[in-house]
């Protein structure tokens, strides 16, 4: 029905970088060669080949427990756990003997060596089944019903041998909740009027959930998380800025602050964060990789979070110590494979992974053995500027170390370093590259330093020309350049024809004199500085008078560009009879608009788009190619930029 199986794992710290929230912040390397991060390979014993694990609950230093699915990608129902009470020196899988065979386990939640609970999911009979043994037998605790027209079990919880919640997907039109008071013996369900309706299509998804205290967590496949103050009895629900069809789950360090986490198969990593316990949210813009399988808070830190990955493309394990503002991946862990996650303490925490596929004995657990206490660290921040206008400069690179980032819209930058002295190192097109030397990092401090470069001014390149009768079609390509370029001089021998604005690439210059004639294009930048010349182009024209039409058939760059919402389009053709159109295409290369051009002219000719499809709506904004169609083949293309 649905259910992604795979936790996910991702470490925050609320963090210092306040001097300049809007700017870009930098993935965290490992900056610092002297720090040491391991992950020991244990053997989680499940018998089977590929057996991954999907869930992990560490009660203390010594007392791990986690649930088994299959990994194989054979789609098997595992009704599996394992169990270590050594810190994993040696773990005892085992199965839960009771549960139906087509059952799969959601998660696995213990109280202490021998109590645990899981929820039992897809068999029949589904629900919340108990040991209190170890795992040597279990019992299905018959009052969670789960067997309604609907259920599907996700969470259990315990706050102690007596108290717990258990939740599930909506059920005659309300989610599925109970609570009990007597460790299971006795679940009763939630009334309706105690929790908000879900939405159409809403449900809840498998372990994802989080509880500090008395309050509780779980996040749904629409972007929303229910809450509750009072250990399940009365709930209310937010809409997180994840989007509304996204799969949801959460991890909180106490009852206020927490993140929430895009776990769609196609997710990067998206997060959002709250700091009044879940009634309201705010986008995080994050650095590095936050990867998409589990994350986990790490007790007793200010702000650690770490994330866990086993996706293609997008496996290893990674850390935060700013609440997920800037992750930093592991060391050599890049490509590995990191599943479910748990943790103690910031020197204790183990994750899963698959055990061997020849040999199942060997490995199916990493237990990390560094340490995960922040180091002394200050914050980079500034804004680059060019040196002549004082203008801002976006997308420079800046680069310390082994850190790279870029600048922001408004040429701002912010950057986490450890405590030290840096140079850093600029480059951006169109601007000579600079290094400022000798920049010092101070603990809990933000070095504020803005940067000017001296921009360059780069020419116009590669004008050329067509010529339509008596008209000179000027056409130019934009130097490659981040400042911005205002307006465009037009010139021809040496008198200055025309100023244009500088989001143009051609001009066209009507009724030229017969002769010979030299033409050139000077930018201009902020209004006030001119660059070089462009290259000269030397253009005859035989006679002002009765001439012969000389061009190609050809488009030309659309006027306005980027645009909104209406542009010209010019063209030339050598002939007025054939069927002419201009056709426009998305970037899906599906049809918008075809526009019939009529009452042809041999020469340049143009029509007018107005922003809308066939049907007359309104398109949204982005890239359009449109194409000249003679005859009904196409003859050539262009690109254009609709901007709302």
């Amino acid at each position: 029905m649905k259910k992604i199986l795979f936790l996910f794992l991702a470490i925050m710290l609320v963090g210092i970088l306040s001097a300049r929230p809007a700017a870009n912040r930098p993935t965290l390397e490992q900056v610092n060669e002297n720090r040491e991060f391991e992950w020991e390979e244990q053997n989680s014993n499940f018998p089977n080949p590929s057996t991954g694990i999907n869930s992990m609950h560490a009660v203390d230093e010594n007392i791990v427990w986690a649930a088994g699915y299959d990994g194989s990608g054979g789609g098997a129902a595992y009704q599996v756990f394992t169990r270590t009470t050594d810190g994993g020196a040696n773990w005892s899988a085992d199965q839960i003997d009771t549960a139906p065979a087509a059952g799969d386990v959601a998660m696995i939640f213990a109280l202490d060596e021998n109590k645990a609970w899981v929820p039992i999911h897809t068999g029949v009979p589904q629900g919340i089944y108990y040991t209190e043994d170890g795992g040597v037998t279990w019992e299905r605790q018959e009052t969670a019903d789960y067997n309604l027209n609907g259920s599907f079990p996700n969470v259990v919880h315990f706050w102690d041998e007596n108290d717990g919640f258990a939740q599930g997907d909506p059920v005659d039109g309300y989610y599925e909740l109970y609570t009990t008071t007597d460790g299971g013996e006795n679940w009763i369900r939630v009334p309706e009027e105690d929790i908000p309706a879900p939405i159409t299509g809403e449900f809840g998804v498998v372990g994802y959930y989080d509880v500090v205290n008395d309050k509780i967590w779980w996040g749904t496949n629409k972007g929303r998380v229910y809450y509750s103050e009072d250990r399940g009895y009365t709930w209310e629900v937010a809409q997180t800025t994840l989007g509304n069809a996204t799969y949801v789950d959460v991890r909180f360090k106490d009852e206020m602050n927490g993140i929430a986490q895009d776990k769609n198969a196609a997710s990067t990593g998206a997060l959002s964060e709250t700091s009044d316990g879940g009634v309201t949210w705010e986008e995080v813009t994050h650095s590095g990789t936050a990867y998409t399988n589990d994350f986990e808070y790490i007790p007793g830190t200010p702000n650690t979070y770490v994330s866990t990955g086993a996706a293609t493309g997008l496996s290893g394990a990674s850390y935060s110590h700013d609440g997920g503002h800037n992750w930093t991946v592991f060391d050599q862990t890049t490509g590995v494979q990191f599943l479910a996650t748990t943790w103690i303490n910031s020197t204790t925490g183990w994750a899963g992974c698959f055990n061997d596929i020849s040999n199942p004995a060997l490995s199916g657990v990493y237990k990390y053995t560094g340490d995960l206490t922040p180091q002394p660290m200050g914050i980079l921040a500034g804004v680059v500027a060019d040196l002549d206008s004082g203008t801002p400069i976006a997308n420079v690179e800046l680069t310390v170390g082994d850190i790279t980032i870029t600048t922001n819209d408004m040429g701002e930058f912010s950057m986490q370093l450890d405590v030290g002295t840096y140079d850093i190192s600029l480059d951006v097109s169109g601007f000579e590259p600079y290094t400022m030397e000798d920049v010092a990092i101070i603990e809990d401090q933000t070095t504020e330093v803005d940067i000017d470069l001296q921009n360059l001014y780069l020419p116009a390149t590669d004008l050329d020309y067509s010529i339509a009768g008596s008209n000179v079609v000027l056409e130019w390509n934009h130097p490659q350049t981040m400042a911005s370029i205002t307006n465009y001089e037009i010139y021809r021998d040496d008198e200055l024809l025309s100023t244009i604005s500088g989001g143009n690439d051609f001009y066209i210059d009507q009724n030229v004199p017969g002769g010979t004639h030299i033409y050139y294009v000077v930018a201009i930048y902020y209004d006030d500085y001119p660059a070089d010349p462009s290259n000269e182009i030397t253009v005859e024209i035989i006679s002002a008078q009765n001439d012969m039409p000389i061009y190609q058939t050809a488009l030309i760059q659309n006027t306005p560009n980027p645009f909104n919402p209406t542009t010209t389009i010019f063209f030339n053709v050598t002939k007025s009879s054939a069927p002419t159109n201009i056709n426009i295409y998305n970037l899906k290369g599906q049809l918008v608009r075809s526009i019939a051009a009529d009452n042809l002219s041999s020469g340049r000719n143009s029509v007018v788009w107005n922003g809308t499809d066939n049907d007359g709506k309104q398109v949204t904004s982005g890239v359009y190619f449109y194409h000249l169609n003679i005859d009904g083949r196409s003859v050539d293309s262009k690109r254009m930029l609709l901007l709302k």
